[in-house]
């Protein structure tokens, strides 16, 4: 996971996967059939490693809705376990596959709306205690909130890594506020 994290999937070669794993090639193929099917694997334990302990986050109902997607944001853009590798794999792998890849277009579109559906409940639960805007669906708020966060994820991948992003959060949760006081 972590090379084709880093690599993305052109820029991982069968070498620098058995390198990385530590077994032989034969090893790999048995196990795994191919380069794409490592691949698919990877990303499905990706989704439950990274994705899923982040959704838990989320689910906090301790917390205010404000604080839970302001925490997921700037975990985004603080890079939250700096042993992992910058940027996402999800969005990484969004921008190198073909547009025509339906297996893997499919792990990735699972992925997003798994992420938007448990945003999505924060910003309802925002809504319903006047945080958010409720005069604007609940999911178009999240989908702001995930193409946002995509965002961060390639903006982090810079020279900077993305030390300038604060601004960008705050907007973001104006905008999530934005007519809250309005109505």
């Amino acid at each position: 996971m972590l090379q084709f994290w880093e690599s993305g999937f052109e820029g991982s070669s069968m070498q620098n996967l058995v390198d990385r794993m530590g077994i032989s090639r034969q090893s790999l193929y048995d196990t795994y059939g191919n380069k794409r099917e490592l691949f698919e694997a990877a990303l499905k334990k990706y989704r439950g490693e990274i994705i899923e302990p982040k959704l838990e986050e989320l689910s906090d109902h301790s917390r205010s809705p404000t604080d839970l997607v302001c925490s997921y944001l700037e975990s985004i853009a603080d890079g939250s376990d700096k042993k992992l590798p910058v940027g996402c794999l999800v969005v990484r792998t969004a921008t190198e596959i073909a547009i025509d890849d339906s297996a893997i277009g499919q792990i990735l579109e699972d992925c997003v709306t798994t992420v938007r559906h448990s945003i999505q409940r924060v910003i309802e639960r925002g809504q319903r205690s006047g945080e958010f805007d409720s005069g604007r669906p609940a999911e178009d708020l999240a989908s702001i909130v995930i193409a946002s966060g995509m965002g961060l994820h390639v903006m982090r991948r810079l020279p900077n890594q993305g030390r300038d992003i604060r601004p960008s959060i705050d907007s973001i949760l104006t905008g999530l506020k934005a007519s809250a006081t309005e109505h």
